[in-house]
């Protein structure tokens, strides 16, 4: 028997979020290794997150039994010394060489959050189908969807308060820091500038782990028809913001995974990145991330030749704004044209007409 074991954070697991990474790993590392994916499990998780997945809350001593069985571990130095981006490819390479390809029976683990999102891109449908077949998540996702005006532009606001979350002292820098508060004052001026600029053509709906003062007036301000949903909204908030057209995001891993689930654009808290010779990046404060070969390396140095009014402007996945700042202008080229591909005019299936020049050729008598 094969088996890979997708180890939970910590003894009693984390937020949602975090947990996504080891378990798209796993699900890679057992389509790499031909082998049955265990965990991870939810049963300890204090938020209790077996009620979406619908898993037994004693799923975690198949896990714990595992590890305590002679294993093969495949760590965050496995990975780097691969020389891979992409994490099966990256196991592949490893299972040859511990001559993992040839045996019949073994006990693979996987974990931690090394390689961020860029290693796990190939588990997204993985994801989708996990989120998608949650408890009350269709229900939730239609319930929502159903409401908004499908040729307006989505726009999802996460706005966290609550978990490990702290407020930063006066004066004290968020570059570079996770798990801070962004001040409301920024979703307000981002949702009223986007309002300014867009007009009528935007929607939004506010995504919170807990209310309070900033997110009240953020709903009361642009959508006062909002309400609370029954049930287990946590797979079906994060479904939702992954189909929004746009995602102010909070500096959480649960905005992070709703932008690498999406896909589309997401704006970013200007103060939190880290800023070094011109250039914004999330993970460049990490040691890795300064080689010459990292992935932020090589993206430094083609950004660097992107000028101001160029396709590449409105081209980006995420965009920032500071606190008191102005929209980048390519992110609203990019909403303006997002806006104009959703009119169902423009879609054959749905009864839509197409010019006869755009096909490239003279029609021919039908």
């Amino acid at each position: 028997m094969r088996y890979v074991v997708a180890r939970r954070l910590g003894k009693r697991g984390e937020g949602l979020g975090n947990e996504m990474l080891p378990w798209a790993k796993g699900m890679i590392a057992s389509q790499v290794l031909d082998a049955t994916l265990i965990g991870p499990s939810w049963g300890l998780n204090k938020r209790r997150y077996y009620r979406n997945f619908q898993t037994s809350r004693l799923d975690f001593l198949i896990e714990d039994v595992l590890v305590r069985l002679p294993r093969y571990s495949f760590a965050e130095r496995d990975y780097l010394e691969s020389g891979e981006l992409d994490f099966g490819k990256a196991i592949e390479r490893w299972a040859r060489k511990k001559g993992l390809t040839d045996r019949r029976s073994f006990i693979v683990t996987v974990d931690g959050m090394y390689g961020g999102y860029g290693s796990i891109y190939n588990a997204r449908p993985f994801l989708w189908a996990k989120l998608l077949n949650s408890r009350d998540t269709i229900k939730n996702v239609y319930q929502i969807a159903s409401r908004l005006d499908r040729q307006k532009l989505f726009v999802a606001v996460h706005m966290r308060f609550g978990g490990d979350f702290s407020r930063l002292a006066e004066g004290e820098s968020a570059r570079g820091r996770f798990n801070v508060f962004i001040p409301g004052e920024w979703y307000l001026n981002a949702c009223q500038a986007l309002q300014d600029q867009l007009g009528d053509c935007l929607q939004f709906h506010f995504f919170t782990d807990r209310g309070g003062p900033e997110f009240d007036e953020a709903v009361r301000r642009f959508n006062p028809g909002q309400t609370r949903q029954p049930g287990l909204t946590e797979c079906s908030d994060l479904v939702l913001m992954a189909q929004a057209d746009l995602r102010l995001c909070s500096i959480s891993s649960y905005s992070m995974v709703a932008s690498f689930l999406s896909g589309g654009p997401y704006l970013w808290y200007e103060p939190q990145l880290t800023y070094t010779d011109g250039l914004y990046s999330l993970w460049g404060m990490e040691h890795q991330q300064r080689l010459k070969s990292s992935p932020t390396n090589l993206s430094a140095m083609f950004t660097r030749g992107i000028e101001p009014g160029s396709a590449w402007e409105a081209e980006f996945r995420g965009y920032s704004m500071k606190v008191r700042g102005a929209l980048p202008s390519g992110l609203i080229t990019q909403l303006r044209r997002r806006l104009l591909s959703k009119d169902p005019k423009a879609s054959l299936l749905e009864y839509g007409c197409l010019p006869s020049w755009m096909s490239g050729d003279t029609p021919t008598a039908s």
